[in-house]
């Protein structure tokens, strides 16, 4: 009859712990990899939820102040258009589809310049590629209707935040 030692019986079950860490690991790196995918896709699906309820709400023939999103299709007026005033006197941001508000309240509320990515992550996003651009894209609309300015290197600010400041 043998007896095991107990160093035997510790290192026997040593071995099967290590096992099981290297295999939970390996799901984890998976589960991570399928997260970071996941959270992409949700990121293009807010995205495309939100510029379609702005074309649904826009008006019909409404052409004043809109912004091209999209391409043209043959015999259309310029494609898809998400209605982005330009900036009168005395114009607040509740005129401003709900993206494009937020956007604009987060620049107002910051007072300093910020780049896409922090904007992103200040507007609740996941900071991945396709969000960041998607945000710098509706900031330089902001731009090019007066609401925001564009400072060096892709920095953003509020442009009466700006106007003040100058």
């Amino acid at each position: 009859m043998l007896v095991p030692s107990v160093l035997g019986l510790v290192e026997e079950r040593e071995s099967g712990a290590r096992r099981e860490v290297e295999r939970l690991r390996g799901e984890a790196a998976r589960l991570a990899a399928a997260l970071g995918e996941a959270e992409a896709e949700l990121s293009r699906l807010v995205i495309a939820r939100e510029t379609l309820c702005d074309v649904l709400r826009a008006e019909p023939g409404d052409r004043g102040g809109a912004v091209a999103i999209g391409p043209a299709r043959a015999g259309a007026d310029g494609g898809i258009r998400v209605a982005v005033p330009v900036r009168g006197p005395g114009m607040g941001s509740v005129v401003l589809p709900p993206i494009y508000r937020q956007l604009a309240e987060v620049l107002e509320a910051s007072g300093e310049l910020l780049q896409a990515g922090e904007l992103t992550r200040l507007l609740g996003l996941e900071a991945t590629a396709s969000a960041v651009e998607g945000v710098r894209a509706k900031a330089k609309r902001l731009v090019v209707r007066g609401w925001a300015v564009q400072a060096d290197r892709g920095r953003f600010a509020s442009a009466s935040v700006r106007a003040v400041a100058a």
